[in-house]
């Protein structure tokens, strides 16, 4: 990764905790250097200003990339607490409920971010990220605490919908960020980095919760991993918010013309965002009917249901590993979800695979003219997601008292691994298809993966209690491995579908 010019600058390679009441005027003498007005008065960034997100210093990009992964992973981590058998335990003895209403306290968060992209990806691109992401993720915040303090289930279940529809904004919006920071030949791997935090937040839920619930003999100690769920959301509000600027430019860009015009009495400046006129009907048009208009066409639909199906086993997996090990091994509580740790380092193993082709990839597209090349992300796909399919298997197959627990481990981290290649080269392989498109693309994908994940929990008990692990496992490894060949075919007819895509009209 090149350094840009201002890494020399240690105040540029520091995040500062400070507003953007502190931005220069145009008037001082870093003018020229920062800013241009041409004769209508339009305030744009100069190409190599420092002060434009892109030309930040790589430590800063990185620490902004990390702080906004932080935060969507306290939204990830919030959507597997309630999953522990500990938690199970504590429902059926405060509430006499059973495993599958416990579970659907899992399923609803997820369906709740299904819905939250729609509402809350609009109010990022009209009012920059720290509002469009970081508001909506402090009332989730709010509704997490609401769920620890819940004395009945109906109410308990509506905090947890509640909290999965806002924290929908950070799970979506989070990626313009990084779409703000990373000029597209380096936003591959710092997707990786993203997607390796953010997927992980799911994986140490169930452990994270099991600990805390265990730590205390109370029967109300279900409360506890809400309680720290909460304070962890709270804690990196408080940080990215008062210790970030923003980063979306035409929002930068706005609030510096505004202080300028004032300043210098000269009413003409303005900004691009200034000449925008908000049109609601445009923007639900945008950010709800398109996804869905997309998501019916062929290419859109196969890759997005591919995605979708591996969240789901990611889901599936992570719910129900420690029903497996309690079947086979005699392993519960706490022990019984250590596995999880397992499928944490396959995905980041995983994440540095996909890290090492970004790079590779990015060589690609410069020699290309700058121009995307969707079909290369397919070979990472072809090369590592057979290791989903094959992770389960041997997952499956060797959960055996007769076999040592750590071979049942080793598909599990196959899987992991698998997962995320065959996930982030889905999600990069739309964007580069429909670069006009991406937002929508990607609205449409998690509509539909958060709809899986939410399902996919609800059966797999029953699956494995009626199966047998064995075969339990076999079943949805059949049909991970049934999706395989999607990437040759789509690879090898490459062309073809390039120009179906040019065909594409969606407005």
């Amino acid at each position: 990764m090149t350094p840009n010019p201002s890494d020399d600058s240690s105040e540029k390679n520091s995040v500062d905790c400070s507003s953007l009441n502190d931005e220069p005027m145009l008037s001082n003498e870093s003018y020229n250097k920062n800013f241009h007005i041409d004769e209508t008065g339009l305030l744009t960034f100069q190409p190599s200003s420092p002060l434009k997100p892109k030309n930040w210093s790589v430590k800063k990009k990185l620490i902004y990339t990390m702080s906004y992964s932080l935060v969507t992973f306290a939204a990830q981590l919030n959507s597997t607490t309630t999953s522990s058998v500990y938690f199970v335990k504590e429902m059926k003895h405060n509430y006499n409920i059973g495993r599958e209403v416990s579970t659907l306290s899992i399923s609803l968060y997820i369906l709740g971010i299904a819905f939250g992209p729609m509402v809350f990806a609009p109010i990022s691109e009209v009012y920059g990220r720290k509002i469009g992401v970081l508001i909506p993720f402090l009332i989730s915040c709010m509704f997490t605490f609401a769920t620890a303090i819940s004395y009945n289930v109906p109410s308990l279940m509506i905090c947890r919908f509640l909290a999965g529809v806002f924290s929908g904004a950070p799970v979506v919006s989070s990626g313009g960020v990084l779409a703000d920071l990373w000029e597209p030949a380096y936003r591959g791997a710092a997707l990786a980095l993203y997607a390796c935090v953010v997927a992980n937040g799911a994986a140490v839920g169930p452990v994270i919760s099991s600990l805390l619930i265990n730590s205390n003999s109370s029967h109300q100690s279900w409360r506890i991993p809400q309680y720290f769920t909460g304070l962890l959301q709270g804690t990196m509000f408080t940080y990215v918010f008062f210790c970030t600027k923003e980063t979306y430019e035409p929002v930068i860009l706005q609030k510096i013309a505004k202080k300028e015009k004032i300043v210098s009495n000269k009413w003409e400046i303005h900004s691009e965002m200034d000449k925008w006129r908000i049109n609601w009907g445009e923007i639900i048009r945008k950010h709800v009917y398109r996804p869905f208009k997309m998501l019916v066409t062929p290419i859109v639909f196969v890759m997005a249901l591919f995605a979708s199906y591996v969240f789901g086993i990611l889901y599936l997996m992570i719910t129900n590993i420690s029903t497996a090990y309690e079947f086979e091994h005699g392993w519960y509580g706490t022990t019984g979800e250590l596995p999880n740790f397992a499928l944490f380092i396959g995905i980041i193993f995983g994440c540095i695979i996909n890290m090492l082709w970004a790079f590779r990839y990015a060589k690609m597209v410069k020699a290309n003219g700058g121009k995307a090349i969707p079909e290369q992300r397919f070979p990472i796909m072809i090369m590592f997601g057979w290791m989903m399919p094959a992770g389960i298997f041997i997952f499956g197959w060797t959960s055996s008292p007769n076999i040592h627990w750590i071979v049942p481990m080793v598909g599990i981290m196959l899987t992991g691994c698998g997962f995320i290649s065959i996930f982030q080269g889905c999600l990069n392989y739309l964007v580069d298809l429909y670069p006009r498109y991406a937002a929508s693309a990607i609205a449409a994908n998690t509509f539909l993966r958060s709809v899986f994940a939410a399902v996919f929990p609800l059966f797999a008990r029953q699956l494995f209690s009626n199966l047998g692990v064995h075969w339990g496992a076999s079943l949805i490894a059949f049909f991970a491995l049934g999706m395989i060949p999607i990437p040759v075919v789509l690879f090898v007819f490459a062309e073809r579908v390039r120009n179906m895509s040019k065909d594409l009209y969606i407005d």
